[in-house]
């Protein structure tokens, strides 16, 4: 991933030193474990814990001469440690480093996106609670429906994020495994008590089975738990981008400059930046799910793929999840725009509090419904407030008195009616 959008840790995570240093950590816990058991002699093993050292640049001059990375690193380190490096890598394939490494680097990375995770729900609810009772619009398919919250917004986005930190964790659980079971899997050349020991020594669970490698389900579920995540972001960063615009302007993002050649622009660059990003995760997803099926015990078609979308993918969504973090704790809520908009309906956004006052005084609905759908249309086609088209119309004083209609267009009937409800849910998540 380009520099613009890799934030340390997380890309620190997934450079290609820190992914030697795992595969050398595999490695010397299979030499412990072998030690252990007997299999090699503990005085090597104690020799090569000593003098394995990563040489990247050498590495990969014998890649580019031998053509496989993996075991390059292996001659490389037997070049390190001397006559004993000849018990590096005893009994293994590549993959049982390999995989087992990605695994450490995946539980890793989730360790830093649950915490990403974490702190933007904490600001979204807080957030919410400071706007629990800011009244403003609710829209259905763009258009004015009846009043919300603003608050109630933001704790719905509180709530997904919770789940998310759930998919993680799970992802987590999924991901934390390793596999040191030899080149198919069957333990030929290597003893069980080994891979037992090794992933203990890691912190990982060991495989229940496998073949050449972990099977890729556990991957393609990390990566589109990933773009689960960033689709709620994408989420968040479109419903932003509308309230933003001039026509609705409820709330703006606070950047200070938003065009090089009109000066009045400011622009949700940040949420227009996420809901592209947003994009690379969910396509990486599709390939990662794509990487499920290889050819028998193990092909080589997912490797180059993992090489990209993986690394990609924890560090687009580590961006995604933090910048969010930043546009919410910094987001500017136009209260008096919002109640402005509210009063744009000229008042039809009362209409479903009188169809079922209408009903409940006896009026059959099919006609309460057609009566308060054509007085609506009446309102904003003729620009005339909702209150004198009912309050004249004969019908509905057949039913409803001149104070009962008053009362729906009193001052504070928005906020009593549709913010009467609103502490019971916000208790849900105390």
């Amino acid at each position: 991933m380009i520099e613009r959008y890799s934030l340390s840790p997380m890309k620190d995570l997934w450079t290609e030193e820190a992914k030697y240093q795992r595969w050398l950590r595999v490695e010397l816990a299979v030499n412990d474990a072998l030690a252990e058991l007997g299999q090699i002699p503990k005085d090597a093993a104690k020799i090569i814990k000593e003098k394995a050292r990563l040489n990247i640049a050498r590495a990969h001059e014998i890649e580019a001469q031998i053509s496989h990375d993996f075991l390059a690193f292996v001659r490389s380190l037997e070049e390190s440690v001397g006559l004993e490096g000849r018990y590096i890598h005893r009994g293994l394939t590549s993959y049982d480093a390999e995989d087992t490494a990605l695994s450490l680097a995946l539980r890793d990375g989730l360790n830093f996106l649950i915490g990403d995770a974490k702190k933007l729900a904490d600001i979204l609810k807080r957030r919410a609670l400071e706007h629990k009772k800011t009244l403003m619009i609710g829209r259905t398919h763009g258009m004015h429906a009846e009043p919300i919250t603003f608050g109630l917004k933001l704790l719905i986005w509180y709530d997904e994020m919770r789940r998310n930190i759930k998919r993680l964790e799970d992802a987590r659980a999924i991901a934390s495994v390793g596999k040191i079971s030899g080149s198919v899997g069957t333990y030929a050349n290597v003893d069980p008590e080994v891979e037992r020991q090794v992933c203990a020594q890691l912190g990982l669970e060991p495989a229940n089975i496998s073949n050449q490698i972990l099977q890729r389900d556990r991957h393609a579920h990390v990566l589109t738990t990933l773009a689960i995540c960033a689709g709620t972001v994408e989420k968040i960063a479109t419903e932003i981008r509308n309230l933003h615009r001039t026509e609705i302007a409820e709330v703006r993002e606070g950047r200070p400059h938003g065009s090089s050649s009109m000066p009045h622009k400011q622009n949700p660059s940040a949420c227009e930046t996420l809901t592209g990003l947003a994009r690379i995760v969910r396509a990486n997803a599709l390939a990662s799910i794509e990487n499920m099926p290889v050819w028998h015990e193990q092909d080589l078609t997912r490797s180059s793929v993992e090489r990209i979308i993986i690394p990609d993918s924890f560090i687009v969504t580590d961006y995604l999840l933090k910048r969010m973090a930043g546009v919410i704790e910094h987001l500017q809520v136009n209260v008096e725009r919002m109640r402005a908009n509210l009063e744009q309906s000229l008042g039809t956004i009362i209409s479903q509090a009188i169809l079922l006052k209408l009903i409940d005084k006896g009026m059959a609905r099919a006609q309460a419904h057609d009566l308060m759908g054509e007085l609506s249309k009446q309102a904003i086609a003729q620009q005339k407030p909702l209150k004198s088209l009912v309050s004249a119309h004969p019908e509905i004083k057949k039913f409803l008195n001149p104070t009962e209609i008053d009362e729906f267009f009193s001052p504070g009937y928005l906020e009593r009616y549709h913010t009467k409800h609103v502490e019971t849910i916000f208790a849900r998540f105390a």
